[in-house]
């Protein structure tokens, strides 16, 4: 390499270990509407912000509102028959690969037009400021020219690059795509352009199709830390020594991790962190990031140590989903009007809190006795207002319950019951819960109590990874921290010392650990021996090999119950690494 062109390329490098420019984040409230059906956390982008923001790690000053990609940008790429062909729900559906009503489809199409305006954005500045831009939200790189495939209508990186081209940005660049899925979108439209350079590690090719600046490298099914990372390390340095880039686009997608509910890889969240960091000091800034694919209830946790790092120059661990879920409810994208149409997340554990089936089914039919009126307080309108709030409907949307139902029934001397049915005619039930007050089970501290949570996805199936937990007929909806953090949150209104229940499940135990705390020492010492017991087990394994007695178990909220409860743990007992990275709220 020539000195000149040597000296401008250390210039352009970032400062490791946070010492430069803090990055730019773009974010906007309306990703949470996601895909209907398709497995993608809509929530993630929204997790990964709120926890840098409650963090200080972030100033609000560097957080970015996405546009909308104007029709003149997207046609730089899409020609307007393809365009045009959005309009038909039918044609939605086939690249998505579901049936769609033609709101769904509209509110697709909005979302990812949303999303090229961010990317877009996340290019701009990352030029302005010499620095990196992350946007929460884009990557959809399988769209090409005139097609969409693999959830992708538009493709969002291929619109910023055409539009910096035609606003006079003539410099190299270099799209680096480790989505788990080939960039071939993204390299069918610069296809004869060799000042785009496009390199992509995938599992396999989507197509042969041959570019005049490109790598594209399948390395099959199961890849694991070593090899991955050697053949990055090996390949990528060359292409940015020659093509010599002013200007980078990392696809940092997360899917091939182990713990990817869609992937076929086996990487580590540390092996991840490592690419990440990896890519980012080889190509230098200004850098342009997006989320591309990642599957599932725990994959933001991977995209977040990134972001972390990015901040701060440290490795960082996300807090646990409770926490996260509570921090999520006080940001101001919690408070979005929900427009017609939206559609938002997945979850995808199932590893809730799913009591008994039997203990309801001797209830009957809810009573028409007392006020509808949930806890003498909350109306249905508030209830449903505040499942919005925290996600809880969104995430059923994304499931692919487009007009989730509610319902409140007053009291029938065992609770107000909540149910959330996945259409209006309450053919799926979702989620059944019952609450009281609890004044009597410790005098003088105030509770909830929590007399049955259901939480189903009635249309989901349980696989030899993921079996039926003691007490599921189906699925969990990967919703339960939400839940909780909801719960929570009612007590502090109700200014209530803490969430109060029982189960005859030990997995509740080990998924709630965190949190937990017990009435009396016996019952802390016995949850003490039930962990030690089934340490290295998977929640499976745990729940079938060790009995659990059902003795109360509290959810401290505030510092009321302090000096009047007792814990079951010292420290962080480790489970089997290879079981399940993000099982439950407050485990990891």
């Amino acid at each position: 390499m020539a000195p000149l062109r040597r000296l401008q390329r250390l210039g352009r490098r970032i400062l490791p270990s946070g010492r430069g420019r803090r990055p730019w984040f773009l974010y906007h409230a309306r990703y949470r509407r996601g895909l209907t059906g398709v497995p993608m956390d809509a929530m993630r982008g929204e997790r990964i912000l709120t926890w840098l923001l409650d963090q200080g790690w972030v100033p609000e000053r560097k957080v970015i509102t996405p546009r909308t990609a104007s029709l003149e940008n997207l046609l730089r790429v899409h020609p307007a028959d393809y365009l045009r062909s959005l309009e038909s729900p039918e044609e939605v559906g086939r690249i998505l690969g579901l049936q769609v009503t033609v709101e769904e489809a509209q509110a697709a199409l909005a979302m990812q037009r949303l999303a090229a305006g961010g990317t877009l954005q996340a290019a701009r500045l990352a030029l302005r400021s010499r620095g990196v831009a992350f946007h929460l939200g884009g990557g959809f790189h399988h769209a090409g020219p005139a097609r969409g495939t693999g959830f992708c209508l538009l493709n969002d990186v291929a619109v910023a690059i055409r539009r910096l081209r035609a606003r006079g940005f003539e410099a190299p660049v270099l799209v680096v795509d480790l989505d788990l899925h080939d960039g071939n979108g993204t390299r069918a439209v610069f296809a004869d352009d060799p000042s785009v350079y496009t390199y992509s590690l995938h599992n396999q090719h989507w197509e042969t199709l041959e570019a005049v600046a490109d790598t594209s490298i399948a390395f099959g099914t199961g890849i694991e830390d070593g090899p991955y990372l050697e053949l990055l390390r090996r390949t990528l340095p060359p292409v940015v020594e020659a093509h010599a880039p002013s200007l980078t686009f990392y696809l940092a997608g997360v899917d091939p991790g182990a713990d990817d509910s869609y992937g076929d890889g086996r990487l580590t969240r540390a092996a991840l962190l490592e690419r990440d960091r990896f890519v980012t000091e080889q190509v230098g800034s200004p850098l342009a990031i997006v989320l591309a694919g990642g599957y599932g209830a725990s994959a933001w946790r991977a995209t977040a140590r990134y972001a972390a790092w990015l901040a701060t120059g440290e490795v960082e661990e996300p807090p646990d989903d409770l926490r996260m879920a509570l921090g999520r409810a006080g940001r101001r994208w919690a408070e979005e009007p929900r427009a017609r149409g939206d559609r938002p997340t997945p979850g995808g554990d199932p590893f809730d809190w799913t009591f008994e089936r039997g203990d309801l089914a001797a209830l009957g039919a809810p009573g028409t006795a007392g006020p509808t009126l949930l806890l003498d307080r909350f109306t249905r309108t508030d209830v449903v207002a505040q499942l919005e709030r925290f996600g809880i409907l969104a995430q059923l949307r994304n499931r692919g319950y487009p007009d989730p139902e509610v319902e409140l029934h007053p009291t029938t001397g065992l609770g107000p019951v909540v149910r959330v049915w996945g259409e209006p005619a309450r053919l799926h039930l979702l989620v059944e819960l019952r609450l009281e007050l609890d004044r009597r089970s410790l005098p003088g501290h105030p509770m909830l109590r929590v007399e049955w949570l259901l939480l189903q996805d009635p249309r989901a199936s349980f696989t030899v990874s993921r079996p039926p937990l003691p007490g599921q007929e189906h699925p969990g909806l990967g919703s339960l921290a939400d839940v909780v953090a909801w719960l929570v949150t009612l007590c502090r209104e109700l200014e209530l010392d803490g969430i109060l229940f029982r189960t005859a499940h030990g997995h509740v135990v080990s998924l709630a650990r965190r949190h937990l705390r017990f009435l009396s020492e016996e019952d802390a010492a016995r949850a003490a021996h039930f962990q030690e017991e089934t340490c290295g087990l998977s929640f499976a394994e745990a729940a079938n090999a060790v009995t659990w007695d059902d003795v109360p178990m509290v959810i401290p909220v505030g510092e009321g119950l302090a000096g009047r409860t007792w814990s079951a743990t010292d420290g962080d007992l480790e489970r089997n690494p290879n079981q399940d990275l993000d099982p439950g709220p407050g485990v990891e």
